[in-house]
């Protein structure tokens, strides 16, 4: 376990990182790390439960089979989707119409984009998405919900 709660092994001389939502290792490659890191961070720092957090899953979009990285839930609600990039992949507007196209489906309250080095975080307001310096503790986030 490294210095910010990451577990690794080496597999048939393949490292792997450990998801403590999936409860399985995967492939350990650049943007796994970080999606990792910031699954550790909604669950440690943000006290998301594991139970409200599905990662890499299907979505449909425009007839298309996608997936996306991370999203937290409530109630059957999306609170938040986060779409998770290699520390070598510049946030751009490309990766901003990624996650825009996913959340024209997901409808989250929460946008993020993080590569490791950079996060945007955007915060739908009224029917726009505004930007925000930082995520609220989950529980904010779920009495936010419960008070639209």
């Amino acid at each position: 376990m490294d210095k910010h709660g990451i577990r690794t092994r080496i597999t048939e001389g393949k490292k792997e990182i450990f998801d403590p939502v999936r409860c399985r290792y995967i492939a350990c490659t650049p943007e796994e790390i970080v999606r990792q890191t910031y699954l550790l961070y909604l669950i440690h720092q943000l006290h998301v439960p594991k139970i409200a957090v599905a990662v890499e899953k299907q979505i449909i979009y425009n007839h298309l089979v996608r997936r996306y990285d991370i999203v937290v839930f409530s109630k059957g609600k999306c609170l938040l989707i986060a779409e998770c990039k290699a520390p070598s992949v510049e946030l751009s507007e490309d990766t901003l119409s990624q996650i825009a196209a996913y959340n024209s489906v997901m409808q989250a309250k929460y946008i993020v984009l993080f590569n490791g080095r950079q996060e945007l975080i955007c915060k739908k307001t009224d029917n726009l998405y505004l930007p925000c310096e930082k995520l609220p503790v989950y529980s904010q986030w779920t009495s936010e919900q419960v008070n639209k």
